[in-house]
């Protein structure tokens, strides 16, 4: 009896021994789908660059990509030794360690902190389309001979070996409209897969180095009260910045000057903005001291005034698997209608700031995929606070378009509280809906649809509802927040024109009833 007690014991020991086991990574690499697998390495790429649940972790023999489907990588950090169980995946043929949130076996759990990283693997830019390279941690350099035409966040360099792409991913904070052909660009990153694509992800703007030869442009530019905003390309050196020399305005002058943290947006406070007839910028330059020349730029008050520009977000997963809610996709004939109306139309791709906000009258803030930051969500509070409207476009719970446990009910009530309501992410379906209540924004409304969308719950007695379903479920609500105004809605699809990309499944809601009118009612109530 004692002995077989004994090997029962010794079985479980030597059972659970190898069920533990680590894997090198080259060997789990060379695994096929569906193994499960124990991993260990250190943390080259941390949760945020590509999302809140992908990491990269490499140890002496390889590196993998880590995605945690339905969940978050918390508290890790790049250096950081981590352990890691899950089961392999060959996704778009990108090599992946899928952990499952709801697989009790599957965990990470950190060994250690601040271990140095790998050094980068130096590597000939040909070696970007090399599949041996995948999942490691790389450094090439060679001259820009090529930006897509189609997305500028694919960008090709070549050393004379041959050319490999540089994929700008989203939440990098890399701005690709930095970089022209010509340049030569030095490169840390990670090599992934997608599809027959080889691509170099940078992590940050860190991870890049160019011999810049260009002068910085203006981007874009705005009034409000007494002030005038001035958006470059990159950024500018405030030394090269002399108030009423190298910037002035004509027929009046500029008392002083701001430059936000990115130092790309220059805000100039005019001693009377009435009097204002042009921007005269001359010599302003960039970091590396190039120079732009003579640009002027002629001022119309009402014309360039914030009041007639709305924003659209497109930084926060707006693409990510069927979604398509961008001004050039599923969204476009919304944006041409505000355009139509004599509005200025815009697109962010980068981190929501006050002094981006500052520019625009509407931010429009269709399905989010991934979370907010505490900054820009501090941002949009006081875009708001301050006189600013907001549009928000939710969907229903459970629409987490790219598996990283974030659905857009659950984003939006990390902050909509402040407003006095929050998304209940249930699943809503009728067309149309029972219940219109008089607005503005529903003025001649009659046949509003809702194709899978969450209901709202009221947090207190300043919200309006708008529209409601048959059983009484707030669909649509106004209210105001400070000095500004908010609307948001528990639907995409009411917005979608159906035109986003090959293989995208979408719902052309706009040509339905009177969506698209309600749309443009919701931008004239933010407007006049």
């Amino acid at each position: 009896m004692k002995r077989s007690i004994v090997m029962l014991v010794v079985f479980l020991f030597i059972g659970i021994f190898a069920f533990s086991a680590i894997t090198s990574i080259s060997d789990a690499r060379n695994l096929k789908d569906l193994k499960t697998v124990v991993v260990r390495g250190v943390v080259t790429v941390e949760p945020g660059p590509f999302d809140v649940n992908i990491i990269f972790l490499q140890d002496k023999t390889g590196g993998i990509n880590l995605y945690y489907r339905g969940g978050q990588f918390k508290d890790v950090k790049r250096g950081d030794l981590v352990e890691a169980k899950g089961y392999l995946w060959t996704h778009k043929n990108n090599k992946e360690l899928i952990l499952e949130s709801d697989n009790p076996s599957h965990y990470y759990k950190i060994i250690s902190h601040n271990n140095p990283l790998p050094e980068p693997l130096i590597i000939k830019t040909a070696d970007i389309n090399n599949e041996k390279y995948e999942g490691l941690y790389l450094k090439t350099k060679g001259k820009i001979v090529e930006i897509d035409k189609f997305d500028m966040r694919k960008i090709y360099i070549d050393d004379g070996s041959g050319k490999g792409m540089v994929f700008i991913r989203e939440n990098t904070g890399i701005n690709p409209a930095y970089y022209k052909v010509g340049i030569t660009m030095e490169v840390v990153g990670v090599l992934g897969q997608y599809m027959s694509a080889y691509e170099l992800w940078p992590r940050d703007i860190n991870d890049i180095v160019v011999d810049d030869v260009f002068p910085p442009e203006v981007k874009d530019y705005a009034i409000k009260g007494n002030y005038i905003y001035v958006e470059f390309n990159e950024p500018i050196s405030e030394k090269s910045v002399v108030l009423n020399k190298t910037i002035r305005i004509l027929k009046t002058n500029i008392k002083d000057y701001k430059l936000d943290k990115t130092q790309k947006i220059l805000k100039l406070e005019v001693e009377d903005i009435n009097k204002a007839t042009k921007l005269v910028l001359r010599s302003v330059a960039d970091k590396n001291n190039n120079k732009m020349g003579m640009k002027i730029i002629k001022l119309d008050l009402k014309k360039d005034s914030y009041k007639n520009r709305v924003l659209f977000d497109n930084n926060h997963g707006q693409t990510a698997g069927n979604a398509d809610w961008v001004i050039d996709g599923g969204y476009s004939d919304f944006a041409d209608v505000i355009r139509n109306m004599g509005l200025k139309v815009n697109e962010i791709k980068e981190d929501i700031t006050e002094e981006i906000l500052n520019m625009y009258n509407v931010l429009v803030i269709p399905e989010p995929n991934k979370p907010f930051k505490e900054t820009e969500i501090k941002a949009i509070l006081n875009f708001v606070k301050n006189g600013g409207s907001l549009f928000i476009i939710s969907d229903h719970g459970g629409s987490d378009r790219n598996g990283n446990g974030w659905d857009s009910p659950k984003i939006f009530n990390t902050f909509v509280e402040n407003f006095g309501f929050k998304f209940t992410g249930d699943d809503l379906e009728e067309a149309p809906l029972a219940h219109i209540y008089n607005h503005p924004i529903t003025e001649g409304i009659r046949k509003i649809g809702v194709w899978n969308g969450s209901s709202i719950k009221l947090l207190n007695d300043n919200i309006k509802v708008l529209i409601a379903n048959s059983e009484n479920k707030p669909y649509m609500i106004v209210t105001n927040y400070g000095k500004g105004k908010v609307v948001a809605i528990g639907d995409s699809s009411p917005f979608d024109d159906g035109t986003g990309a090959s293989g995208d499944l979408l719902h052309n809601g706009w040509q339905w009833g009177d969506d698209a009118k309600l749309a443009i009612n919701v931008i004239k109530y933010f407007i006049y």
